[in-house]
């Protein structure tokens, strides 16, 4: 076995890797959405500004046995490597596969100037399926410390049925009162909001909880915020976006959006739902949550389902996501190394 840098320039090596992840997926979360090909393939050939991707493969006389990237911050964050789509086949475990590409990827991070690794396992979470935790316990092993739990969670595209959900609605609609205007769209941001999309971008880090792990604040300018969106277009990936604008200043003050992947997917995902800190208490993120249901069911039918991950710890957010009938399925373990410490 050895372990080698992938690149789209070897496109075999790439179809292995999807086939390798698809595997770990029917064997590890069979519960949890499909991998998407057109995402993960994009992935060798596209990277958010601000990041660069590097691809670790374990082969063995041309077959591909097991695959990581490794993603590099290169404006803030400079001292982050993450570790993300760690997969070994399931014929081939026990053999020291992931062990071998923690130790390249672990290397390969301090040779570039890398002080922390991030990575994530999954793992059990209350009454949900059994999940093998032996990556979890391979980190504990080599001193990598659980930073962050994030539980992932699953609702019906219209968890409340026409009648609650018109109730919940103007519930919310009267909270945030009439300071506020909803603005909805699919794709690109408008012109005309992109100043004020990418102050609340840049907001993100401060806001979320992220337990014990160390991140600062990215600064999301207009063109990283484009960059993105050619991204998602080159992955396939659609942004359904929400909005609260403060009509005083004109201002984006919350906003929520949820990915929905081309083709036949019935899984779309809930991303970012925030509110800023000044506009809190106004039930503004249930009303964008649920202005947010209506336009998927209008504008994608095929979608059935919604997911979505929380902090353990985000307790205001847990209860809007209970509230709209959403159930636990597992939970992610963030993991956090020290490289200076070894």
């Amino acid at each position: 076995m050895e372990i080698i840098e992938m690149n789209p320039e070897s496109p075999e090596l790439v179809e292995q890797a999807f086939a390798v992840l698809t595997a770990a997926h029917r064997a590890d979360t069979p519960e949890n959405p499909v991998p998407v090909e057109r995402f993960f393939k994009t992935l060798f050939t596209h990277a958010f500004p601000g990041r660069e991707n590097h691809w670790f493969a374990c082969v063995e006389d041309g077959a591909l046995l097991g695959h990581t990237r490794l993603t590099f911050f290169t404006d803030e964050n400079r001292e982050l490597a993450m570790l993300r789509f760690s997969a070994v086949h399931p014929d081939h475990r026990g053999r020291g596969i992931g062990t071998a590409l923690l130790d390249h990827a672990e290397r390969f991070s301090a040779e570039h100037g890398r002080t922390t690794v991030l990575t994530s396992a999954p793992v059990y979470w209350q009454d949900g399926p059994a999940r093998n935790e032996d990556f979890a316990r391979l980190l504990e092993s080599r001193g990598y410390g659980k930073a962050l739990l994030t539980v992932n969670r699953r609702s019906p595209v219209d968890p409340l049925g026409p009648d609650r959900e018109a109730e919940q609605y103007a519930e919310a609609l009267a909270a945030a009162g009439d300071a506020y205007e909803v603005r909805q769209w699919i794709g690109p941001v408008p012109d005309d909001l992109l100043d004020t999309m990418c102050r609340m971008e840049t907001m993100i880090i401060s806001e979320i909880p992220l337990g014990e792990i160390e991140m600062e604040p990215e600064q999301v300018t207009p063109e990283k915020l484009r960059g993105r969106e050619a991204v998602y277009a080159a992955e396939g990936r659609i942004i359904a976006h929400s909005v609260a604008i403060e009509r005083a200043t004109g201002e984006i003050v919350a906003w929520t959006e949820v990915a929905v992947d081309e083709g036949d997917y019935r899984d779309a995902h809930q991303a970012i739902t925030i509110v800023d800190p000044g506009h809190r208490g106004h039930r503004l993120g249930l009303l964008l949550k649920l202005a947010n249901l209506r336009q998927i069911r209008d504008r994608f039918p095929r979608v059935e389902y919604i997911w979505t991950d929380n902090a353990d710890v985000n307790a205001p957010m847990i209860a809007i996501n209970e509230l709209l009938n959403y159930t636990t399925m597992d939970a992610n373990a963030e993991y956090q190394l020290k490289l200076e410490a070894r």
